[in-house]
């Protein structure tokens, strides 16, 4: 299965900043200006590209969250509707208005604004072709959904989106297989309640624990969470904050980068993604915040940045 990020921002979209969108340009042409230097005149603009930094060739992204995954036949998964669903369903939109029918599952963690907030503006929602299954543990989703487009807050009410609609509720624990994929909620400390997934096809699986609040005392549940869910190879969590500031919002439902490496650590997966990075961090902040907190212990967990349009292959 493919996994790709189309939205990795907590709390609010974060459209670069003018300030933010100058120092990285000034710092793209003095890195542009070294290579030159080095490989001469005729070095190419795309050679040149490529060898610039990382922090320099992509932005972290300025949507909320929205993942993406399709399995090994083609059968397309979402979870959560952050306004990286826009994005997404640009994407999508030439199988929606095309000849066949789109079927799309979607999981929903929770329905905090962040996470909602983009389904109004995907396109295939408003195709007749489209078939939308949503899943969630949430008894009043539906309800909820048609709440964010009242007249008051928005022109189109939920009904007057041309796509077929079924609600499906989910029990905790409970696995559930969905075409190829076989999925099970499981819930997590958030304030008003959230739900992580664990997904699997075939002998492949990994875990969504988005808006999730750790702390040190608390780890020591992990071993029954590992017990519970069993084995995976990539945890894609919440990391907002760093390790100060997590100490400065207990009860806020979000975890410090050091400690979303400590959760991977311990549950045994190989590889863990950060993601629901803190809308008044820079790029620059959360590329020192990440350096700065997974150095603070040992780790045998390979640690990736999540980004808008970072993909991995679970085959």
């Amino acid at each position: 299965m493919e996994i790709k990020f189309y939205g990795v921002r907590g709390s609010c979209p974060t459209p670069i900043t003018r300030e933010e969108y100058q120092s990285k340009l000034i710092e793209i042409l003095d890195e542009s200006k070294k290579i030159i230097l080095e490989e001469g005149i005729d070095c190419s603009s795309k050679e040149i590209f490529n060898r610039l930094p990382d922090h320099l060739k992509q932005n972290i992204g300025g949507n909320t969250t929205c993942l993406y995954v399709k399995s090994r036949s083609g059968q397309h998964y979402i979870f959560d509707m952050g306004t990286g669903i826009r994005v997404l369903g640009n994407d999508l939109a030439p199988l929606a208005f095309g000849g066949d029918p789109l079927n799309l599952n979607i999981f929903m963690t929770h329905t905090h604004w962040d996470h909602i907030q983009g389904w109004p503006f995907f396109k295939p929602a408003y195709s007749p072709k489209t078939n939308i299954k949503f899943y969630s543990c949430i008894k009043n989703l539906q309800e909820r959904l048609e709440r964010q487009q009242i007249e008051e807050n928005f022109p189109i009410t939920l009904g007057m989106m041309p796509s077929k609609k079924e609600f499906q509720l989910m029990t905790e624990h409970e696995e559930i297989s969905v075409g190829d994929l076989k999925i099970t909620p499981f819930f997590l400390k958030h304030p008003g309640s959230c739900t992580g997934y664990k997904i699997s096809e075939g002998s492949r699986s990994f875990i969504f624990a988005t808006d999730v609040e750790f702390r040190p005392e608390e780890l020591d549940y992990l071993n029954a969470w590992k017990d519970r869910l069993g084995e995976a190879e990539l945890l894609i969590i919440d990391a907002q904050y760093s390790s100060e500031e997590a100490d400065k919002k207990i009860g806020w439902g979000h975890t410090s980068v050091q400690m979303a490496v400590e959760v991977a650590d311990r549950i045994g997966v190989s590889k863990v993604a950060l993601t629901h990075f803190e809308p008044d961090h820079t790029d620059r902040d959360v590329l020192k915040i990440v350096d700065s907190e997974i150095g603070l212990g040992e780790h045998r967990v390979e640690v990736v940045l999540a980004k808008e349009g970072l993909s991995f292959t679970l085959d």
